[in-house]
């Protein structure tokens, strides 16, 4: 777990950014671990209570769509998932790891909010909570992250696939995603813009959806990677296009792929975002590898 401080003249925020959660000895540990770092976070801000009553206190989620729904969930709308949506399934399961992950984002954002609305009650105070829910996150890496020279390689899960995918290592999936660049603007807004203004269900309390709304085929996904290798010299002696292959079989799951899965796009809006095209991303994507092999 990560978090940090952002300061301006009229709020102290501060951020608690996803930490990585893979297979562990004990995932049930590691999902209460989860959890409490979101506490002590949002514990080391209440401690920062200004003495200037101007001062705002506000805390920033990196949250997840495992919050919002599990594998196979349907939405409350019987039609897509919205920010009112939440995990009721996942469980702690010492044999399902990624269970233990969902339930850890579920509950690291509900006892956060809880922790914030009892406060504000307690103190008389209006500590703003933003809790930021991303689908599956892609797009093209820094060139410092790229190079598989020494210890300066990405670990990103998106990155390894994405690589396996242009190998014909593995079937290239379809995946409800959203570009690492407009989480970053996200983040950046969250923490910085005035929310008084939005709308939101919860006093204080503000959840949005961070994606596109629909899943792209893979065999769309497969063409805008290819798409980056036109024009450039040499692409195919770094990447065969003809190993890239696609898994056909998966349908969407729970919502079908190519129909709407998340409403996002309106609410995100209020915070000056609008995602990317998943073809956009994953061109991107495979030019940055690409470049960075040349």
């Amino acid at each position: 777990m990560q978090y940090g401080y952002q300061h301006s003249p009229e709020t102290i925020c501060l951020y608690h950014v996803a930490s990585t959660f893979g297979p562990t000895k004990d995932p049930i540990q590691t999902a209460h671990d989860n959890v409490k770092s979101a506490v002590d976070a949002f514990q080391a801000l209440a401690k920062l209570r200004a003495d200037d009553e101007k001062i705002k206190l506000r805390m920033v989620l990196t949250s997840s769509m495992a919050a919002v729904r599990a594998t196979n969930q349907p939405p409350l709308n019987n039609q897509y998932y919205t920010y009112k949506d939440w995990n009721t399934v996942s469980s702690l399961d010492a044999y399902n790891w990624g269970s233990c992950y969902q339930w850890s984002k579920m509950e690291s954002e509900r006892r956060v909010m809880e922790l914030v609305l009892d406060w504000n009650v307690k103190m008389g105070l209006g500590m703003e909570f933003v809790a930021l829910c991303p689908s599956f996150v892609f797009g093209p890496p820094t060139p410092l992250s790229l190079s598989d020279k020494g210890d300066r390689g990405s670990s990103s899960y998106s990155v390894q696939l994405v690589k396996k995918w242009l190998s014909g290592e593995s079937e290239v999936q379809s995946r409800l995603c959203v570009d690492v660049r407009d989480v970053a603007l996200a983040h950046i807004q969250a923490g910085t813009m005035d929310l008084s203004s939005l709308a939101t269900a919860t006093p204080n309390c503000y959840r949005y959806i961070l994606s596109t709304e629909k899943r792209l085929s893979s065999e769309k996904v497969s063409e805008a990677l290819k798409k980056s290798f036109r024009g450039v010299d040499d692409a195919s002696a770094i990447f065969d296009l003809n190993r890239i292959k696609c898994d056909t079989k998966f349908d969407g799951g729970a919502i079908k792929i190519g129909e709407k899965e998340v409403d996002a796009s309106k609410r995100l809006q209020e915070l000056g975002v609008v995602c990317r095209s998943v073809e956009d991303t994953m061109t991107d994507m495979a030019r940055a590898f690409l470049l960075d092999a040349m």
